[in-house]
Formats: C-alpha cells, sequence, structure tokens
C-alpha cells in the first residue's frame, strides 16, 4: 500500500459515518463544529480533532484507519464479503454507503471478527501469483473435512512432519477460514521453524543473546468445487509434501496426486455477489450497447445435508428477475446455510441500432471455463472474457513450470 493520506481518506467518507465512527470511540468534535454543517466543515473539524489527541490515542487511531485504508478497495471489499455468508446483515449495509472507505470503517468498527478473517483472506490473496505460489490439481466435487477432530489430526501430522528426527516435537497452530464468496475453505498454518538467536539490548541497556521460536508461516485454499487446491509455501517441493501428505490423509481421506493446473480457476460463487462488473474494473457494458444483464440460470449444490443439486431457470425473458432472485423469494434456507454455484449461465441483453434489431447473448459458465465460447464471433468472446474478469469470476492463471517426475513443480520455487 502507498503511503496513507489520511487527509484523503478523511475526504471520502461521509458525515453520518463519521459521526457513527466518533460516538463508538467517544471522540468529539471541536467546539463551533457540528454534524449538520456542510461537508468541507465537517471533514476539517474530523482531521482537527484527531490531530489534537495525544500520542497514544492518536496512534491507536491513525492504526485503526490505516486497516480501513488497506481495505478500502476493490480486493479487499472482496475478502469482506468473503469473510461472511451472503445473507449477512453487513452485505446489506454495504449497498447504503457510497464509498468502500465508508464500507471498511464501517465494517471495522461493526463486525470487528469478520474485519480480521477479512485481512487473512486478503494477506494470502496479495501472495498469489508470487514466488511461493503453487496451485494443484483436485479432482471436483471432493468431500473435505475439517472438523475440530480433523484439525487436531492435520495439526498433530504436520508438526511432526517439520520436526527432526529425536527433537522436541515442534508447535504448530491452524485456523481455518471459511470463504463464503469463493466456495473454498482457507487453512492457515504456522508451524514452528528452527530455533534462532538474536544480539540485543536488554531492559538494563546490556547485550544479550535472545533466543526465540519464529512461525513458518503457510496458507493452502482449497476450492472442492472448483477442483484446486492453492497453496503459499516457502520453499520446494519438499516443504509441499510435507504439507499435502497430512491434507490428503487427515482432510481429504485419499491420495492426493499433485499436478499444476494448466488453465486459470473459474469462481463461479462469485456470481452470488450479482452480474454487476466491479466499479474498479473499467469495463462499461454500456459502451458494448448492453442495456441489461442477469444470471439466467445456473445449478447449485447445497453444502449442508442432505447433500442434492437444484437446477433453477426462471423465465428467459429480459425483463425478468434472475436466478438469486428466485433463490431468495423461494428458499431463504438455502441461501442461509451456503451453496455452491457448479455451473451458470449469464444473459446479456442487446438493445437495438440503426443496424441491428435487440439479440442476447448467454455466456455459458463452467467451473473449467466459459463452455460457449467457440460458439461466439471474436467481439461477444472478448466481451465475455472481460465480463467474466470484472465480475472476480476468472482468476489468474498458474505460473510457468517445470515437470519433474510426476510432479508439475514451480519455475524458480
Amino acid at each position: 500500500m502507498s503511503a496513507f493520506n489520511y487527509r484523503d481518506f478523511i475526504r471520502k467518507i461521509r458525515q453520518r459515518t463519521w459521526q457513527f465512527y466518533f460516538d463508538a470511540r467517544a471522540l468529539s468534535l471541536p467546539d463551533g463544529v457540528a454534524w449538520e454543517q456542510e461537508t468541507n466543515a465537517v471533514h476539517a473539524g474530523v482531521l482537527e480533532a484527531l490531530e489534537t489527541l495525544d500520542e497514544v490515542h492518536r496512534g491507536a487511531i491513525m492504526f485503526e484507519l490505516v486497516r480501513a485504508k488497506r481495505l478500502a478497495n476493490w480486493k479487499g471489499i472482496q475478502a469482506l464479503r468473503n469473510a461472511v455468508p451472503l445473507a449477512a446483515p453487513m452485505l446489506d449495509d454495504f449497498e447504503l454507503h457510497s464509498s468502500d472507505e465508508e464500507r471498511a470503517l464501517w465494517a471495522l468498527v461493526n463486525w470487528p471478527t469478520q474485519v480480521k478473517i477479512a485481512e487473512s483472506i486478503m494477506q494470502f490473496d496479495a501472495r498469489v501469483e508470487k514466488r511461493q505460489w503453487w496451485r494443484v490439481q483436485l479432482s471436483p466435487g471432493q468431500t473435505i473435512s475439517c472438523g475440530p477432530e480433523d484439525q487436531k489430526f492435520l495439526r498433530d501430522a504436520i508438526a511432526l512432519a517439520f520436526t527432526p528426527k529425536r527433537a522436541r516435537l515442534r508447535a504448530c497452530e491452524i485456523d481455518v477460514l471459511t470463504r463464503h464468496l469463493d466456495g473454498g475453505v482457507q487453512l492457515d498454518i504456522r508451524v514452528e521453524d528452527n530455533l534462532q538467536r538474536n544480539f540485543e539490548f536488554d531492559e538494563n541497556d546490556h547485550t544479550v543473546w535472545r533466543e526465540y521460536r519464529p512461525p513458518l508461516r503457510m496458507t493452502v485454499v482449497i476450492y472442492p468445487e472448483a477442483g484446486a487446491i492453492d497453496m503459499v509455501v516457502p520453499g520446494g517441493e519438499k516443504t509441499r509434501t510435507k504439507v499435502l501428505g497430512p491434507l490428503a490423509k487427515h482432510v481429504f481421506k485419499c491420495a492426493l496426486e499433485p499436478i499444476t493446473m494448466p488453465q486459470p480457476l473459474f469462481l463461479l460463487n462469485r456470481l452470488r455477489d450479482g452480474v454487476r462488473p466491479d466499479e474498479h474494473s473499467g469495463l462499461d457494458l454500456r459502451d458494448y450497447g448492453v442495456d441489461h444483464v442477469r444470471l439466467s440460470e445456473c445449478r447449485v449444490r447445497t453444502v449442508v445435508a442432505p447433500l442434492c443439486d437444484f437446477s433453477i431457470k426462471p423465465p428467459g425473458i429480459k425483463g425478468d428477475a434472475d436466478v438469486l432472485d428466485c433463490v431468495r423469494a423461494h428458499d431463504s434456507q438455502l441461501m442461509t446455510s451456503g451453496f455452491n454455484i457448479v455451473s451458470g449461465v449469464v444473459s446479456l441483453y442487446f438493445g437495438p441500432t440503426s443496424a441491428s434489431k435487440e439479440r442476447v447473448l448467454h455466456i455459458g459458465l463452467k467451473p473449467t471455463g466459459i463452455s460457449n465460447l467457440r460458439d461466439m464471433n471474436e467481439k461477444d468472446a472478448r466481451l465475455a472474457e472481460n465480463l467474466v474478469l470484472a465480475l472476480g469470476v476468472k482468476q489468474v492463471e498458474p505460473p510457468k513450470k517445470q515437470v519433474h517426475g510426476a510432479v508439475s513443480d514451480v519455475e524458480g520455487a
């Protein structure tokens, strides 16, 4: 993140949100400034109030604002949406705010636990595409086991795998996070690394050697429906094998063949957030003559027992509701308990022009990509690919790889 410009941050948040924040943190505006005054006066009052705080209090507030600023972008808001189920109140409140800065600050005050989860999700997303990232192919539809007992066995197995022979068993911690918007499960793994020593000054200003046990941080994200595992593990193939072995035994209950995926990942669950392109993507469907866009068909799979699939296809008329509206109206249990989108169709309705009549473009989506891309002309195909990127459905491709025996490895890892 670039240097934090808190003055610019203050200006992007409306008075009512600042008033809520000040009330929540027991802050007051300077004398002569009221929340009912015009915008510039209130923003100036907020700035003065924050700058006149004592050093300790101001440091704590600025730290909160920096956290909000880190989430005040497309990736941050997606991470916040990932941290809560589809019908969560936080998502309803997001529609009432005018900027990502407001959404992030509002979430920080009202849902601090979800913000911590979002920060962990965003931290992993920032490391994807980097040198230590590896995407592994997985048979789609795998059942994963991440209950308390499974977590204990996994924790013990990873700790044992990283412990040298005849050494004390190393400590290990695992946090299990549900990525609601992506339909994935994130495992944040911390295992004790080699003992290290620091030469430093103590409280008596004398130099001493101090031993400490640093954690080795690893993250694994499992996408059962998309058939992929994303791994960010420092080290090479040997280190990854130490993690994949326990995962196969205690999470999947079956053997895993670690092969790098040759194609980008499609996260169809992001269609649950609607089919409106992100405002930061630069894609405006009106530039292409599109009057209306809707999710016109999809097949969903429940994530709680009894496991089953539902095919939902409302009438294919331009003005009719999309699939998500039908689900919300007729099956609130499915919406709140969770589901994964297995396949779907996004329909774009083009308005008439001087050269053509009204027409519709149907984009078929599967976990492996756009199913009917070859049936489109070049212009429509380019629009379809840009749309799935703007919706956040299409993810980046895995790095280039070298194949070593049965395992496809990342170059330079």
